[in-house]
């Protein structure tokens, strides 16, 4: 009796771990020791029977049963059912280093303009997921929401206008020089839905629709732009131009402004991904698939328009320093000050403008291989592609990720060419299975020099609950 009670026992502490089990192999090996428990409950019940009386009888010897394959203990990393929320942001720069960014007084000398890249001074910032979701997952099916933000923008500077700011005009002609701002946000609904397919489960397939409404999209334009004029011996310098602002709804007064409204300059795309587990019968070491996302299907419209110009009164270009002939002089005089714009100068016109955005495609193609056959260490390849629909550019992309996921603690390390930035970070999580908390920062630039001296960074947070 007291064996059949430590069965009993046995028995439903092993259904729990098959409740909580996560992955095929995970439900495998739940299943195996249950039927080895159910076994050793029969054995037990025959020895408690009487005895017959096998004086008689011939033995019967049984056919030896194949040994089933033993799996690892069973490894939570993820739950059932999960809700979550992420929030990251970052910067970047592409010529000065964190001791520069710091510095209480930055000089323009010429260390700085040896600094500054041939493409000019260009600042980056980005979102990216911030936002929460909801996940539930079998072993062959699941699907989730999200509901997140995303975007990123640059301003971008000259180098001829620091160099002209170092050196001062000594060659005596005219220079002119482009200021970009361009970058866009968005807000969007996804909802991703994956299957396993083939007898053995081995091909998933995820299908996510999205819904997207550009929060903010300025386009890349001409933007402002300086004019050094040298002229019958007259030197000026002037600013001016504007960029155009685009919303689902008009700034004009925003006290009045129906943000559902927003809605309707909602638009549409399409996010695919497949993925295929090679040799998981015998050794689950590599997984390979491709990403496609954000595939147009219907575009997203927005017709207000805001317009930011600096001009003067009579609607020409802001002068900063009026023609003179004594520049030198100029400067030494003790009375002297540049016509510097201030907030009030700059005019914002609205107006209606249709224009259609799209959200930019990317491909991708990865591997996950496992050198154990198990999700302790992870390495990740990529690469990729992205057909950017502001600079109207295609930019090639790579990462490589390594992680070493222990069934509590989590740390990913990866470095990464994504999106004109070159990115190196490092992330850690601690995964109660309950709950799951995860940090991460990074260290980025556009120079790949540069993303080594905190030329920019990007930190973010996420957790999630379940079970």
């Amino acid at each position: 009796m007291m064996k059949k009670i430590i069965v009993i026992t046995a028995m439903a502490v092993l259904g729990i771990a098959a409740l909580y089990a996560q992955t095929p192999e995970d439900e495998a090996w739940a299943e195996q020791i249950r039927q080895e428990a159910e076994t050793a409950a029969g054995a037990d019940v025959i020895e408690e029977e009487p005895a017959e009386d096998t004086a008689m009888v011939a033995p019967v010897e049984e056919e030896p049963q194949p040994q089933a394959k033993k799996k690892g203990l069973p490894y939570p990393y993820r739950r059932i059912f999960e809700i979550g929320v992420n929030a990251g942001a970052g910067f970047s720069n592409n010529s000065v280093g964190i001791d520069d960014i710091f510095r209480q007084t930055l000089v323009i000398n010429q260390e700085l303009v040896d600094k500054i890249k041939t493409d000019g001074f260009l600042f980056d910032f980005n979102i990216e997921n911030t936002g929460a979701f909801i996940n539930f997952n079998t072993q062959n099916w699941g699907f989730g929401v999200t509901a997140s933000v995303t975007g990123d923008g640059t301003f971008g500077l000259p180098k001829a206008l620091f160099t002209l700011l170092s050196e001062g005009n000594k060659n005596s002609h005219s220079s002119s020089g482009t200021i970009d701002v361009y970058g866009a946000m968005y807000a969007d609904t996804s909802i991703d839905i994956h299957m396993r397919f083939l007898q053995s489960k081995k091909l998933k397939i995820s299908f996510i629709p999205s819904m997207f409404v550009p929060i903010a999209y300025v386009p890349k334009e001409d933007g402002f732009s300086y004019k050094l004029l040298m002229e019958d011996g007259m030197a000026g310098f002037s600013v001016g131009g504007a960029f155009n602002l685009y919303t689902p709804f008009s700034l004009d007064d925003m006290d009045s402004v129906d943000y559902m409204s927003a809605l309707e300059a909602r638009g549409f795309d399409l996010s695919l991904n497949a993925e295929y587990d090679f040799f998981s019968d015998s050794y689950d070491w590599l997984t390979a698939g491709f990403t496609v996302k954000s595939i147009p299907l219907i575009a997203s419209t927005l017709s207000y328009r805001t317009r930011i110009s600096l001009v003067d009164e009579h609607g020409d270009p802001w002068t900063i320093l009026e023609p003179t002939d004594d520049l030198l002089g100029t400067f030494l005089d003790d009375n002297f000050d540049l016509n510097m714009p201030d907030e009030d100068d700059f005019e914002a016109t609205h107006d209606e403008e249709e224009i259609t955005v799209r959200r930019p495609v990317r491909f991708d193609l990865y591997a996950n291989m496992r050198p154990l056959g198990k999700k302790l260490i992870v390495v990740r390849p990529s690469i990729g592609l992205t057909t950017n629909t502001i600079d109207k550019k295609a930019h090639f992309n790579y990462s490589l990720t390594a992680e070493l996921n222990t069934p509590i603690f989590l740390l990913h390390l990866s470095t990464a060419y994504d999106e004109l930035i070159f990115k190196h970070g490092v992330m850690i999580g601690f995964n109660f299975r309950v709950i799951e908390l995860d940090v991460g920062v990074d260290i980025r630039s556009r120079d790949f020099a540069q993303s080594f001296s905190m030329s920019g960074a990007k930190a973010w947070v996420g957790a999630r609950i379940g079970f």
